[in-house]
């Protein structure tokens, strides 16, 4: 048994920012607002495919940030509110993953620094949070670029189940949301207990790093559809070089949910439940990490 990866020659990154005030000249404000090495490198690509800038009044514009979510409600009132929209878009070759994202990003926060702007990430329909740069050559997935995040905790009240249930419920389901934007199809994990959210959120989390560097080769890709998901791949994710767990790898199965997507499940030969597979062979570690900050010097 296997699936098929296909990874397009080509894919897109995009970002807008909602603002009220005239952009004015945005190469010189993209540049005023970055890091040097940035500034040299989005400069290379301004007015290219590779990075392309434009501004519309919000009632004109192609993207619909109605939608839009935010940790904070107030950010995403501004956006729906916003006179003006700024996209930032970056149409690149595979080979320039995940470099090419990266900075999409980073001129897309520096429009929004320069206007008092709220950026958002059209991938995963939220308001970027605050960054701070390090090098362009870095790159640590952990840092926002899933748009995979844990729902309220036990449906908002609305889970009866009882707490030391394993498979007393099936609130949880969790799926990526800007894979696509590495060549890479998006992943789910649907129908998981409450108790198990976040280890069911860094299998997730783990598998997409795992996958992340077929992002970079186009063409297909023939695996198997049983993956291994190891230590290194966990701790990849966050940007960091130390394992974070001592057992051996951990055995997932994938399956075709639907086109571009793929779905996470147990191993073939497990006996039990998702969420009993979830509760007895994961990791520990994988129940107790929310969020762990990037290591950006070891992140490459």
């Amino acid at each position: 048994m296997h699936v098929t990866i296909t990874v397009t020659d080509e894919t897109t990154a995009g970002f807008v920012i909602a603002a009220d005030r005239d952009p004015g000249d945005l190469p010189a404000a993209i540049r005023q607002r970055l890091p040097g090495a940035f500034a040299a490198a989005v400069s290379d690509r301004l007015g290219s495919p590779r990075l392309t800038v434009s501004c519309h009044r919000a009632a004109d514009s192609p993207w619909d940030l109605s939608g839009v979510r935010g940790a904070d409600e107030d950010d995403a009132e501004r956006v729906r509110q916003a006179r003006r929209h700024i996209g930032v878009t970056s149409v690149l070759p595979v080979s320039d993953l995940p470099s090419g994202p990266h900075l999409a990003r980073a001129a897309a926060l520096a429009v929004a620094e320069s206007l008092c702007g709220v950026p958002v990430d059209v991938a995963s329909n939220e308001v970027l949070p605050v960054a701070t740069f390090g090098r362009f050559d870095e790159f640590v997935l952990a840092d926002h670029w899933l748009g995979a995040s844990l729902p309220p905790y036990r449906n908002s009240g609305g889970c009866t189940a009882e707490e030391d249930d394993i498979d007393g419920c099936a609130c949880v389901d969790l799926a990526t949301r800007g894979l696509h934007r590495f060549g890479l199809p998006e992943l789910e994990i649907t129908g998981v207990a409450c108790p198990h959210d976040l280890a069911a959120l860094n299998v997730l989390r783990t598998t997409a790093q795992r996958l992340l560097p077929l992002g970079r080769h186009p063409g297909e890709h023939i695996l198997p559809a049983e993956l291994m998901l190891t230590s290194a791949d966990f701790a990849a994710y966050w940007g960091h070089r130390d394992p974070m767990w001592d057992d051996g790898p951990l055995s997932i199965r994938l399956t075709e949910a639907a086109p571009s997507r793929l779905a996470i499940r147990p191993p073939a030969d497990f006996p039990g439940t998702l969420n009993e597979w979830l509760w007895d062979e994961i990791p520990p570690v994988l129940h107790e990490v929310l969020s762990c900050e990037p290591d950006h010097l070891a992140a490459t």
